[in-house]
């Protein structure tokens, strides 16, 4: 039962991981800019053409991965349904799957030259 409670949250975490990485993308939340020319971190709108989100969006990824691991830890199903077990395993693995490799297909595509 508890290993079932951990890959639960873990597969959550998962999900709230892609969400929060692609958050800043594709809507205008404010997040922790590097320009590196002058050397500034900033935390908003982007400053410039050359400033680096990426770290804003691991932070959003950490965030997403808490509070998916949270909602993940509070919704645990039906305890002592061992015949369900197996497919709610598939299911939640290939929610966690899905979103990584979405998250993942679309970063990797824009960045395409």
């Amino acid at each position: 039962m508890r290993g079932e409670r951990a890959y639960l949250v873990v597969c959550a975490a998962l999900v709230g991981w892609a969400l929060g990485y692609a958050l800043p993308s594709f809507s205008p939340v404010p997040s922790l800019y590097l320009d590196p020319q002058p050397g500034r971190w900033s935390w908003g709108g982007r400053p410039g053409a050359v400033a680096m989100g990426y770290y804003g969006q691991v932070l959003w990824g950490l965030a997403g991965a808490a509070v998916g691991g949270l909602v993940g830890g509070g919704g645990g199903g039906r305890a002592g349904d061992p015949e369900g077990a197996g497919a709610r395993a598939g299911v939640l693995a290939a929610w966690a799957l899905s979103a990584l490799l979405l998250c993942g297909a679309w970063f990797t595509w824009s960045n395409w030259p």
